[in-house]
């Protein structure tokens, strides 16, 4: 089982990676053919605050900082590559729990690194 994996069709991701997650050194992937089932991930950031993050750009060179806000008022720092959408989760908190998104905010907070992750691509 695994917690983290982005499901995109291939066609576009080629057109952004120019390669197959296969033929690159950096990152993980799964064949489509060996998913027997998906499922929400309790990692996701909920889409509408990936996609705050996504239209703010990275932080620096392949990276992205940014500050989780949750409902009960407490925050949480985050430290991703490009890819935005999967987040380690203080105890006791998940996706239903978030408020908002900070773009490039909290850097000085010591802040927490996304979770490992793997690309599984389909004929479109």
């Amino acid at each position: 089982m695994l917690a983290c994996v982005y499901v995109v069709a291939d066609g576009p991701y080629i057109k952004h990676w120019g390669v197959y997650p296969e033929q690159d050194r950096h990152k993980r992937y799964i064949y489509v053919s060996d998913v027997e089932a998906l499922a929400e991930s309790p990692h996701r950031l909920p889409a509408q605050f990936a996609n705050k993050l996504y239209v703010r750009g990275e932080s620096g060179m392949g990276y992205t900082i940014f500050t989780v806000v949750f409902s009960d008022g407490s925050r949480q720092a985050c430290r991703t590559g490009n890819a935005v959408d999967f987040i380690r989760y203080p105890k006791g908190k998940g996706p239903r729990d978030v408020s908002d998104v900070l773009p490039h905010e909290g850097r000085k907070a010591d802040p927490v690194p996304a979770p490992d992750y793997y690309w599984c691509l389909f004929s479109d």
